[in-house]
């Protein structure tokens, strides 16, 4: 009822079934690459040279599959290098897929959407912190306004009495609240965007990326409309969540459709897991909470928050969650995917429609009158 593979392995269980005589399931691997001439199977030179390399043993179907898509069966540099890229980010049981599409990879474009976006950030930064000149780099909003007092946005940043400046809500990516700021980000854009793009392609993670920035944007006035917003936090978080959304979600649908013997099967085969999970979590931690003290702690009138880390987050799991290409698709992930798309187009006409009604001087949610 449910496809159990993808298109990549259903092709080698093809190819070795022609291999096979009778009722083999198991070939011997010494005259493996000689039957794959004989019948003139579809392999390229890097694969033959891949078979004839391996350690003699009996191979059957998986372990075939296997050896056609290792890195010793891919001749291109380049490509060996993608493997690396992406091997992290994806499961055991994924990577004869993911490489089979990464060999079918044209790399046109090439991978360079992340690069590039944090490039212009870094480049802005220094050029709006030099000609600042007079502030510490950890701290300075670098950018973000015109004046040294605070009183004339700057053209970037995302200024709710500006709204109509509809470029505003999504510049605001390119400005960040100092170094720090601007390296923690930065770094999980090359980390765990470039990997994902790898993978993925630009016309997906692009979207992802791009929809999240626009969605901080557009949750945070719906919400605060008396905030600014600088930072590309909200990007930064679909990344994070599109890889959740991509590997655990899409495999627990899967599951629903079929048994619950591999249940969460992609997370224990992914690599350093617990390693993975403790480094984002301490990301999150360190960057969405230090944002909430700031916001309601230390200074509650602080007049930049970083709500759009939640909009970013839920346009990685829902959104992504539709886009991102499945290596192994089931009939129940294509229910998920549209309604997963509903969902998000739902939340953002919403949100869209409370930045058109509310004004830049209305009440925040929380609003503390306090602050004047």
């Amino acid at each position: 009822m449910f496809k159990a593979e993808g298109k990549y392995k259903r092709t080698y269980r093809h190819q070795f079934n022609q291999i096979c005589t009778g009722d083999e399931t198991e070939i011997p691997l010494s005259t493996l690459a000689s039957r794959i001439e004989t019948r003139k199977i579809p392999l390229s030179s890097g694969q033959i040279k891949a078979i004839k390399e391996a350690p003699d043993q009996l191979v059957d179907v998986d372990e075939f599959q296997r050896i056609v898509t290792s890195k010793s069966a891919q001749k291109s540099s380049i490509k060996r290098l993608m493997y690396d890229v992406a091997d992290p980010i994806i499961s055991k049981s994924q990577k004869i897929e993911v490489h089979s599409y990464i060999d079918s990879y044209t790399c046109c474009p090439p991978p360079i959407f992340m690069i590039l976006i944090s490039m212009i950030q870094i480049g802005l930064f220094i050029y709006f912190w030099y000609t600042d000149g007079s502030r510490s780099i950890w701290t300075d909003c670098a950018g973000c306004f015109v004046t040294h007092d605070h009183s004339t946005p700057g053209l970037l940043i995302f200024a709710p009495k500006l709204r109509a400046q509809a470029w505003r809500f999504t510049s605001y990516m390119f400005l960040h609240a100092g170094l720090n700021h601007l390296l923690g980000n930065v770094f999980i854009q090359i980390v765990v965007g470039v990997p994902l793009e790898v993978v993925h392609k630009i016309w997906r993670i692009g979207p992802i990326y791009l929809l999240a920035v626009t969605s901080g944007a557009l949750l945070q006035y719906a919400v605060d409309p008396r905030t600014l917003l600088v930072g590309a936090s909200a990007g930064v978080y679909a990344l994070i969540f599109a890889h959740v959304a991509n590997v655990i979600l899409a495999r627990f649908l899967s599951d629903l459709s079929q048994s619950h013997q591999f249940m969460f099967q992609n997370w224990h085969e992914m690599p350093f897991r617990w390693i993975r999970v403790l480094l984002l979590s301490l990301f999150i931690s360190l960057d969405f909470g230090g944002a909430v003290h700031r916001r309601f702690f230390t200074d509650q009138c602080d007049t930049i928050s970083h709500l759009a880390h939640i909009a970013g987050a839920v346009t990685g799991l829902v959104f992504g969650y539709f886009v991102l290409y499945n290596v192994i698709e089931h009939k129940i992930e294509k229910i998920g995917r549209y309604f997963c798309l509903i969902l998000y187009i739902t939340l953002f006409v919403v949100t869209v429609v409370m930045v058109i009604i509310r004004a830049p001087t209305a009440d925040a949610w929380w609003d503390d009158k306090k602050c004047t």
